[in-house]
C-alpha cells in the first residue's frame, strides 16, 4: 500500500497542475488589452489609465490630461472624437491615441460656454472659481447649486459639492457665490443663499459648516448673504456679506466672526461699504475689497479703521465711471485682477506703483462669441493666463494676459 500512495500523489499534483495552466490560459484568452499612445510626445499629456489588461464587454473611462501650455484636441483609434474623458469597451485588443496641440489661443472656453442648464457640460451663471495645488479648476455654479471640478482638457465637470437640488442639507447648497481652496484641496464656499460657509473635504459628500449657519443676522456668529471669500494659510476665512456690507473673519475652528472692514451701514465713508461682492488677502493680511455698489476698491490693511480707495469710477471717463466691480483675485503679491461686470473688461493693479491699466475689453474682440458679458471672477494660472468666470454668458474663458 506504501508503494502506491506516492504515484497517486504525483498524479494529482499533476492534474491540479493542469488544471490551473488551462484556467490561466482561459483567462489570458478572455482578457483584451489596452494600448495608448500620446502624439506628439508623452512630454505633452498622459492618458488615465495608460494602458492594461480587461475582461471581456467591461467598459473603462479614459482621460486625458494635457501638460502646461498644452490643450487636449481629440482621440484617435479604437474611439474618436473630442469628448474627454471618454469610454471604451472591451471587445477585442484595443488602442488609442491622445493628440495634443500647443495652446496659442488668444481666447478660449474652457468650462461651460454650451448653454444655460444643468448638463455636466453645462453652467448656469457661474459667479466663482479656483484651482487646486494639481491645476483642477473649480467653478461655483450659482444658480444649479453646485461646484463642479474641470480638469485640464475635460470637456465634462465632476460634481464635487451640492448638486442635490437647493436647500439646507449637509450635502445641498444655495446660491453659491464665491469660492477658495485650500493647499489640501478642500474647498470653502460662500453659502449665499443659506448664510453659511461650508467645507467640503477633497471628495467628500457633504459639508460641513464652518462659519455661520445660525439665520440671517448681524451678531457675530451670523451671516447675512455672504458672497466673497479667502482663506490664508492659517485656515482664517475671510467673508464678505452683502446684506450687512461689512467683511469679517473667522479664525479656524471659531464660532464667531470679528468685523474688520465696513460694517457701519451701507454708504460710501472711508469706513463703510456697499454691498461687497469680492475679496482677496495678501500674505500680511491687508484686505482688498471690491466695494461694488459704491463703484470702488478699497485697500483695508491689517488692523485698519478705515478703508483706503485704489480705484473709483472717477478714474475713468464719463461714459465708462458706473463700475461694478465684482471680484479681486491676487497674483504674487504685487498684481491685482478686478473684474467690472458693468463695463466688461478686467484691470490690473500694480501694488508697488499704485497704477492701474485696462487690460481686457470687449473692444478688441472681432469674433462676438469671445466677447464677455458679466465677469464675475478670475485666476491666473500656472501659465501666467487669465481665466475668467463669465456668468451671463455660462462659461469660463481662459485668456492670454495683454495690454489693451
Amino acid at each position: 500500500m506504501k508503494n502506491c500512495t506516492k504515484p497517486l500523489y504525483l498524479l494529482a499534483l499533476l492534474l491540479i497542475f493542469i488544471g490551473c495552466s488551462k484556467e490561466e490560459d482561459e483567462k489570458k484568452s478572455t482578457s483584451y488589452k489596452l494600448r495608448t499612445e500620446v502624439w506628439p510626445s508623452d512630454q505633452n499629456g498622459k492618458i488615465i489609465p495608460s494602458q492594461g489588461n480587461y475582461n471581456p464587454f467591461s467598459i473603462k473611462t479614459i482621460y486625458a490630461r494635457p501638460e502646461p501650455g498644452w490643450v487636449f484636441d481629440r482621440w484617435e483609434g479604437a474611439v474618436s472624437g473630442s469628448e474627454n474623458p471618454t469610454e471604451i469597451s472591451f471587445y477585442d485588443d484595443l488602442a488609442i491615441r491622445a493628440v495634443f496641440e500647443k495652446d496659442t489661443f488668444k481666447v478660449r472656453t474652457i468650462a461651460g460656454g454650451r448653454g444655460k442648464g444643468s448638463e455636466l457640460n453645462q453652467l448656469y451663471y457661474p459667479t466663482g472659481i479656483a484651482l487646486d495645488p494639481s491645476g483642477d479648476l473649480y467653478v461655483s455654479d450659482m444658480y444649479n447649486h453646485r461646484i463642479q471640478r474641470w480638469k485640464p482638457g475635460a470637456t465634462v465637470g465632476i460634481t464635487a459639492a451640492g448638486g442635490n437640488g437647493f436647500g439646507y442639507g449637509p450635502s445641498q447648497l444655495e446660491e453659491p457665490g464665491k469660492i477658495d481652496i485650500d493647499s489640501q484641496g478642500n474647498i470653502y464656499i460662500a453659502d449665499t443663499g443659506n448664510n453659511r460657509i461650508q467645507k467640503w473635504e477633497y471628495g467628500g459628500l457633504t459639508g460641513s459648516t464652518v462659519a455661520g449657519g445660525n439665520g440671517m443676522g448681524t451678531e457675530s456668529n451670523q451671516l447675512n448673504k455672504p458672497f466673497g471669500i479667502a482663506v490664508d494659510n492659517s485656515g482664517t476665512i475671510y467673508i464678505s456679506e452683502l446684506g450687512n456690507h461689512r467683511v469679517t473673519k473667522w479664525k479656524a475652528g471659531a464660532s464667531t466672526g470679528e468685523v474688520i472692514a465696513g460694517g457701519n451701514g451701507e454708504g460710501n465713508k472711508p469706513n463703510q461699504l456697499a454691498i461687497p461682492m469680492g475679496i482677496a488677502v495678501n500674505n500680511k493680511g491687508d484686505l482688498f475689497v471690491a466695494d461694488t455698489y459704491n463703484h470702488r476698491v478699497q485697500l483695508w490693511e491689517k488692523g485698519a479703521t478705515k478703508g483706503r480707495t485704489l480705484i473709483s469710477g472717477k478714474d475713468f471717463k464719463d461714459d465708462s465711471q458706473i463700475n461694478y466691480f465684482s471680484g479681486i483675485s491676487i497674483a504674487n503679491e504685487t498684481t491685482l485682477y478686478i473684474t467690472d461686470y458693468q463695463q466688461q473688461r478686467i484691470i490690473q493693479y500694480n501694488l508697488d506703483s499704485d497704477t492701474f491699466e485696462i487690460i481686457m475689453t470687449n473692444d478688441s474682440l472681432e469674433n462676438e462669441e469671445d466677447k464677455l458679458s458679466q465677469p464675475y471672477q478670475t485666476v491666473v494660472d500656472t501659465m501666467g493666463d487669465l481665466i475668467i468666470a463669465d456668468a451671463k454668458k455660462n462659461r469660463i474663458q481662459k485668456r492670454k494676459i495683454e495690454t489693451e
